[in-house]
């Protein structure tokens, strides 16, 4: 008797802006619904490596930076899943025109605005929205860290 196990997976929280790039998913499970690009890691591969690849193959994006956010747990023991997801947060780069590949059957990015729309239709996997929240707090929070440093950095050599 084989006993089943989690699955390992990650996702990839990309923005362009404050909107977030969903893609729906066109095989179970959550068929249909909208979720963050991202699939199962495989053996030997790193998770951001797996991040990297999930998204190349989902939307044809090549990241620049990825930063690892939290780990997300989906259990549905009579659906028969249990996925572990290391969730990843990046920027979309400038100029990118993702498009659906592999098992996305389509893409979108959504405002704010849409996120709450989808969610009240029942249309986003389990989770999703705070994941969306934090991962935009992350961003904002890298963003002044570094503006911050640059200014200190910047005072320090007009005194030097």
């Amino acid at each position: 008797m084989t006993v089943p196990c989690p699955t390992l997976g990650v996702s990839i929280c990309i923005f362009q802006g404050d909107d977030v790039l969903l893609a729906e998913r066109g095989k179970p499970p959550f068929e249909g619904c909208f979720s963050l690009p991202g699939g199962r890691v495989e053996f030997g591969e790193t998770l951001e490596a797996a991040a990297r690849r999930e998204l190349r193959e989902e939307t044809g994006v090549v990241p620049q930076a990825l930063a690892f956010l939290q780990l997300h747990e989906i259990v549905d023991a009579k659906a028969g899943t249990h996925v572990v997801i290391a969730v990843h947060v990046g920027e979309l780069p400038a100029g990118s025109a993702p498009s659906a590949g592999d098992d996305a059957r389509s893409l979108r990015l959504a405002s704010p605005e849409a996120l709450a729309e989808l969610e009240a239709a029942g249309r986003l996997t389990p989770g999703l929205v705070p994941i969306v929240v934090a991962a935009r707090g992350k961003l904002r929070h890298s963003a002044t860290t570094v503006a911050a440093d640059h200014q200190s950095v910047a005072g320090k050599a007009q005194y030097a």
